[in-house]
């Protein structure tokens, strides 16, 4: 008989997200564990001694996404009964046959994480591990590739191309956590996505939005997936009006405000909600892509009027 998959929360607040992702797991019959130590042990103080930051977020933030890994390979040295597990973040809803489903679309991999497809000519290089299914010896390997990046010139050179690629284009992000799954999960062939539809199922990118794996796979309402409840499950619709069963929700960012009304079934109400947290997410990628040009027009007037060399 296979064992269930643990499915963990790296997180040491108490707070409603993780109440409603507690919640969630409870219904859905699956085991959560839920990490709240501090202590990543002597890899992640070697991290930080070569960390560079090169994201738009606080260093403080982007360190903390990658204590969660180190965090995760000490609770499992004290756990080694426990081979594989779904790391999941506090904004996501689980649904029943979740951990069934996952074991399905991760098949033999160490690793599957979540990301979109590139389109107009934009990878941000990225893989989210929202919802992540892992092996205990995926994620030992991931930690090394993680210390080899940051101590090597190499691997740091590689991290400045990416974020270079971020400023040209003006848009938030940088280098994060998701760069490096990015990065290790092509190299070790690890790159097969869970949020794919499959067997009828899916696992949820961003619930903002029609996008998932692909560009407007699903269909929207207001600002986020439209979403359908049949027989108390939820599902999201496809453009052609097929029905897809949604095994996990990610609400990023703001969007954790609509996680109770999705639980109990409100779906006009996020549908509402999601609508004006869209339009001020807009207002403020805006305002960020102005901020950038701005600095660059003066950067350019203080070269031009520099002096020129005797």
């Amino acid at each position: 008989m296979t064992n269930a998959l643990a499915f963990i929360v790296v997180e040491d607040r108490q707070n409603k997200t993780l109440l409603l992702c507690r919640e969630s797991a409870a219904l859905a019959q699956e085991h959560l564990v839920v990490l709240a130590g501090t202590d990543a042990g002597p890899d992640y103080e070697r991290l930080c001694s070569h960390y560079v930051h090169l994201s738009s977020n606080s260093p403080e933030f982007e360190k903390i996404c990658f204590r969660r890994y180190f965090l995760l390979a000490e609770y499992l040295k004290a756990h080694p009964e426990c081979r594989e597990f779904v790391l999941i973040d506090s904004d996501v809803l689980l649904f029943r046959g979740v951990g069934a489903h996952i074991r399905r679309v991760a098949g033999k991999a160490d690793f599957s994480g979540s990301y979109m497809r590139p389109r107009d000519g934009w990878d941000p290089c990225q893989i989210s591990p929202h919802v992540s299914y892992w092996t205990a010896m995926g994620l030992q390997r991931f930690i090394a590739f993680v210390l080899n990046t940051y101590a090597t010139p190499a691997g740091r050179r590689k991290l400045r191309a990416i974020a270079a690629r971020f400023a040209a284009r003006g848009v938030r992000g940088g280098v994060s956590d998701m760069t490096l799954l990015h990065l290790w999960a092509q190299a070790s062939g690890n790159a097969d996505p869970i949020n794919r539809v499959f067997g009828g199922r899916m696992i949820d990118h961003n619930i903002n939005g029609g996008h998932n794996l692909l560009l407007n796979e699903f269909q929207a309402r207001g600002g986020a997936k439209r979403i359908v409840y049949v027989d108390g499950h939820p599902s999201v619709v496809t453009p052609g009006g097929e029905l897809v069963s949604v095994m996990a929700l990610h609400f990023q960012g703001s969007a954790k405000m609509a996680m109770s009304h999705v639980l109990r079934g409100r779906v006009h109400t996020v549908a509402a909600l999601t609508y004006a947290l869209q339009a001020a997410r807009r207002a403020k990628n805006w305002a960020f892509g102005r901020g950038l040009l701005a600095q660059r027009a003066a950067g350019a007037g203080r070269f031009a009027g520099a002096s020129a060399p005797k």
